[in-house]
């Protein structure tokens, strides 16, 4: 058996709980966006000017709910918890966030939920230390921590905070490349992560795009 196989309920539950209304603005890119790959981005995008909504299956819909669960037991012990960044590009877009907590000492707190230790075998994801040392240098934040979160246990990551300012420079590029490319509506250069390519959702898209 198997997620398709839970009570009702607690699928409703999962389901409500990973609904999200937020909707993306032209001239706000959040930093998600920036750190994986562009097109991809620029589909999801344009999709929601078409009316159209990502349909998401209770599978995909569990990775979130996890992450969900730890976010509001763990966040809410914090007096700052989920910040809302900000940060203007020069004759760009916005570019905005959100902080899981930072700790009486200033210290930076980025969650992760993945499936087991095997999901960073080789150290943390790119994207996800793109990610925190983004926020680190909006906070102007003395450490900063990766904190994966699995079933089994817990592994942290202390950053280095002295390689945020290159960060922000390489995301204010995506962010102005993804902007220009929504303006102008031609998809931007694909990410070409193997990974990332085998379960997006525009593949075929994608490819199409690049025959053309």
């Amino acid at each position: 058996m198997s997620l398709d196989d839970l009570p009702d309920r607690i699928k409703e539950h999962i389901i409500a709980a990973t609904n999200s209304d937020y909707t993306r603005r032209d001239n706000s890119l959040h930093v998600t966006e920036l750190v994986y790959c562009l097109r991809k981005a620029y589909y999801r995008r344009m999709a929601e000017k078409e009316g159209e909504k990502e349909e998401k299956g209770i599978k995909q819909r569990w990775y979130l709910y996890r992450g969900i669960v730890f976010d509001e037991a763990w966040t809410g012990l914090f007096a700052r918890n989920q910040v809302r960044v900000t940060h203007r590009v020069r004759n760009g877009p916005t570019i905005v966030g959100r902080i899981d907590f930072i700790d009486d000492d200033g210290t930076l707190y980025e969650l992760k939920t993945i499936s087991n230790d095997y999901a960073i075998r080789d150290g943390p994801k790119p994207a996800h230390v793109k990610q925190a040392l983004f926020y680190a240098w909006i906070e102007q934040a003395p450490r900063v921590r990766l904190v994966y979160v699995h079933l089994g246990g817990v592994h942290i990551f202390e950053l280095d905070t002295r390689l945020a300012e290159q960060v922000v420079e390489e995301v204010e590029q995506k962010a102005i490349e993804l902007w220009r490319a929504l303006k102008e509506g031609r998809p931007p250069e694909p990410h070409n992560e193997p990974w990332e390519c085998r379960y997006c959702e525009f593949r075929d898209l994608c490819a199409i795009e690049d025959l053309s």
